[in-house]
C-alpha cells in the first residue's frame, strides 16, 4: 500500500504525517469497534430489560385472566346452581322465594367482590324457570348469534375466550346509548351428575381494565406495547369509535411477526426498534412491544464524540512531539548526508564521529568503513593491473597442462606398440580416454552415455591392477543415454564398491551398474550394486548423514556426491543405500531428466 505524501515533503514531515495517518486509521477502527460492541452490549441489556417489563405486564393480564376462569368456576360447581338449574320449575312460592333470594344474589355478590368485572350472566337451558334480568337469561336468546354457536354446539369445549366485541346488552335501559368494548369468558354449567349442560356463564371484561398494565406501566420505557388478536389487529388501543377499524401490525410496518415468542431487533420499522413479542394462551392474543433502540445507545453517541474530540486532541500533542524528536534524531543523519557529498566530490579522507551505539552510530561506522577501504582498493587498483599479466600466463598453463598429459599418454601408447606390448597400449588408451571424460573440457555436466564410458575406462585399468578380482557389468537403457548427468557421479561409487566390498571379501565378485528411465515419472535412475561385504545399518546411516567424508582409494567421498547432488536439484534428487553384512551394497540415484 502506498501512503498518499507527496515525495518533495522533507523527512520530518513525511514521519509526522505518516505517524499521524497509521494513528488516524488505526484509532477510528478502534473507535468504530468499541463504539459497536457498546452499542451491541447496550441494545442487549435493552433487550433484556424490556423483555422483564413485557413479561411483568403479560403476567398482570394472565393474571385477571386466570381470576376469571376461576370465578367461573366457582358458579359452575356451585351445588346450588347445578341443582337450581336442572330441577324444573314449578312457580311454587318457595322456588320464587329461592331463586330471589338465594341464587340471584350470587352473582351481585360476586360482582361487588370483583370490581374488575364488567358483567356476569347465566344462560339457562331450562325454559321453565323465568328470566331475571339482572343475570339469568334463556340460552334460546344465543341460538341465533354466531359467535355463541360454534362453542355451545361443540361438545368438547367447555370453555372459551371470546375475542374483542362490544358487550352484550340484553335489557336496554333508557338513557344508554354507549356499549363497551370488552372481552368475555364462556363456560358451560353442568348437572349435579356431569351428564347434562344446563346453562352457560358469561363473564365480560372491558378491554381497559384488562390492558390496565399496558395503560399504566409500573416500569418507565420509550416505546409501545400492543395486544394484537390472531388476525394482527391491535385491540389494546383507546379512543377508537370502533375497535375493528384499530392499526393492524402491517399498518404499522410490522409485515410479518412469529407465531411464538420472539425477542430481536427490527429495521422495518420508522427506526430501528427493540421488537419483543409474547403469546397469551388464554385468551389467544399476542403482546407486541416496539422499543426504538435509539435511547438506549444515545449515549454511545455522545461517548464517540468525545473519543473523537480526545483523538483530535491527543494527535495535535502527539503530532507536535513526534516533530521535534524526529528532528532531532534527524539531526545525525544530516552530518552524515555531509560526509557522502564530499565523498562524492572525490574526497576519500572523511570521516564521521561516532558518538553512541544506536542505528545511526551503525550507519556512520559502516560510512568510515566503507570510505576507508575505498581508499585501500584505491590504493591497489595499479599492483591488480601489474598482476593481470601474471594471471594471464597462468591460466594459460592451466590449459596447456591437459594437452600435456594427452601427449605423453599418446607417447606411452606407442612406445608400448614400438615395443609390442598390447597390455601397455590398452593401458595407456584406457587412461588418456578415462582423463578426457574426467575434464570434460572443464564442463561440470555430462551425457549419460559418457559417464558410462568414463566407468568402463576406469573398470578397465582396475581389472589389470586386481588381476580379474571383479567383472563389472552394464544393464543400459539406450533412452536414457541422452540425458545429461553432473559429472563424474558413477566412478567414485564404482570404486568405493570395488575398494569397500568385493576386495575385502578375497574372493571373485561382480559389480553392476544400471542407467535407465523410471516408469511414469520424468527421472533418470542410476545404480551401482556389488555382491561384497556390505555394511552394517549403522554405519549406512552415518554415511547418509554425511558423518563419513572421505574414503580410502576415492577422490570423491559419498558426502561430496550427495552435496554436489542437491546443489544441482535441491530437493528433486534421491540418494538411497541399501546394504547388509555378507549380501552387498546397491546404492541408487535418482535424478529429474533434463
Amino acid at each position: 500500500m502506498r501512503l498518499p505524501i507527496n515525495l518533495n515533503l522533507s523527512v520530518t514531515s513525511k514521519f509526522v504525517l505518516t505517524f499521524l495517518l497509521i494513528l488516524t486509521a488505526s484509532m477510528s477502527v478502534m473507535g468504530i469497534i468499541l463504539y459497536q460492541q457498546a452499542s451491541r452490549a447496550a441494545i442487549g441489556q435493552g433487550k433484556i430489560l424490556m423483555n422483564q417489563n413485557v413479561l411483568q405486564m403479560k403476567n398482570n393480564i394472565l393474571q385477571k385472566a386466570v381470576m376469571v376462569q376461576n370465578l367461573s368456576e366457582i358458579i359452575a360447581f356451585d351445588p346450588k346452581v347445578q341443582n337450581f338449574l336442572e330441577n324444573t320449575f314449578l312457580q311454587a312460592p318457595y322456588q320464587l322465594e329461592e331463586y330471589r333470594d338465594t341464587i340471584s344474589p350470587i352473582l351481585a355478590n360476586l360482582m361487588r367482590q370483583n370490581t374488575y368485572i364488567h358483567s356476569i350472566r347465566i344462560y339457562m337451558a331450562n325454559s321453565t324457570i323465568p328470566e331475571m334480568y339482572d343475570g339469568f337469561y334463556h340460552l334460546t336468546r344465543l341460538s341465533a348469534n354466531l359467535r355463541y354457536a360454534p362453542f355451545i354446539n361443540d361438545s368438547r369445549k367447555v370453555s372459551i375466550w371470546q375475542g374483542l366485541h362490544k358487550e352484550q346488552v340484553l335489557i336496554e335501559m333508557p338513557g344508554s346509548d354507549y356499549q363497551a368494548d370488552v372481552f368475555s369468558y364462556n363456560r358451560k354449567i353442568f348437572s349435579s351428575n356431569y351428564t347434562d349442560v344446563v346453562g352457560m356463564i358469561e363473564i365480560e371484561v372491558e378491554r381497559n381494565v384488562f390492558f390496565e398494565a399496558i395503560r399504566n406501566p409500573e416500569a418507565p420505557y420509550s416505546g409501545n406495547i400492543y395486544i394484537v388478536d390472531a388476525e394482527g389487529r391491535v385491540v389494546s388501543e383507546e379512543g377508537k369509535e370502533q375497535w375493528s377499524k384499530t392499526e393492524s401490525l402491517r399498518e404499522m410496518g410490522l409485515a410479518y411477526l412469529p407465531d411464538g415468542e420472539f425477542n430481536g431487533v427490527m429495521d422495518d420499522l420508522d427506526e430501528s426498534s427493540i421488537v419483543i413479542v409474547m403469546p397469551l394462551e388464554s385468551p389467544e392474543l399476542r403482546m407486541v412491544g416496539v422499543f426504538p433502540i435509539m435511547p438506549f445507545i444515545a449515549g454511545m453517541k455522545e461517548s464517540q464524540q468525545r473519543f473523537f474530540g480526545v483523538l483530535i486532541i491527543a494527535m495535535s500533542l502527539i503530532g507536535i512531539i513526534v516533530y521535534f524528536i524526529t528532528r532531532a534524531l534527524l539531526r545525525r543523519m544530516k552530518v552524515l548526508l555531509s560526509a557522502m557529498k564530499a565523498v562524492r566530490e572525490g574526497n576519500l579522507n572523511v570521516s564521521v564521529p561516532v558518538v553512541s551505539r544506536d542505528e545511526f552510530a551503525q550507519m556512520s561506522l559502516t560510512f568510515n568503513l566503507m570510505t576507508s577501504r575505498i581508499h585501500e582498493l584505491v590504493e591497489t587498483v595499479y599492483k591488480t593491473r601489474v598482476l593481470e599479466q601474471e594471471a594471464e600466463l597462468r591460466a594459460l598453463e592451466a590449459q596447456v597442462n591437459p594437452h600435456f598429459l594427452y601427449n605423453t599418454l599418446a607417447t606411452i601408447a606407442w612406445v608400448g606398440r614400438k615395443a609390442n606390448s598390447k597390455e601397455v597400449v590398452y593401458l595407456s588408451n584406457s587412461l588418456a580416454k578415462f582423463y578426457r571424460l574426467v575434464l570434460n573440457k572443464g564442463k561440470s555436466s555430462i551425457l549419460v552415455q559418457d559417464e558410462l564410458e568414463m566407468v568402463r575406462a576406469y573398470a578397465d585399468i582396475q581389472k589389470f591392477r586386481f588381476e580379474g578380482l571383479f567383472d563389472i557389468h552394464f544393464q543400459i537403457d539406450e533412452n536414457a543415454l541422452r540425458y545429461w548427468i553432473p559429472k563424474n557421479i558413477l566412478q567414485p561409487l564404482v570404486e568405493n564398491a570395488l575398494t569397500h566390498g568385493i576386495e575385502p571379501k578375497r574372493v571373485h565378485g561382480v559389480i553392476t551398474v544400471t542407467a535407465a528411465l523410471k516408469s511414469g515419472e520424468n527421472a533418470v535412475i542410476l545404480k551401482v550394486a556389488d555382491d561384497g561385504i556390505g555394511m552394517e545399518e549403522e554405519r549406512v546411516d552415518a554415511m547418509l548423514a554425511g558423518e563419513i567424508q572421505q574414503t580410502s582409494g576415492s577422490g570423491y567421498a559419498i558426502k561430496n556426491i550427495m552435496e554436489r547432488l542437491k546443489g544441482y536439484y535441491g530437493e528433486r534428487a534421491s540418494f538411497e543405500v541399501s546394504s547388509k553384512p555378507g549380501n552387498g551394497t546397491v546404492i541408487t540415484i535418482t535424478l529429474p531428466k533434463e
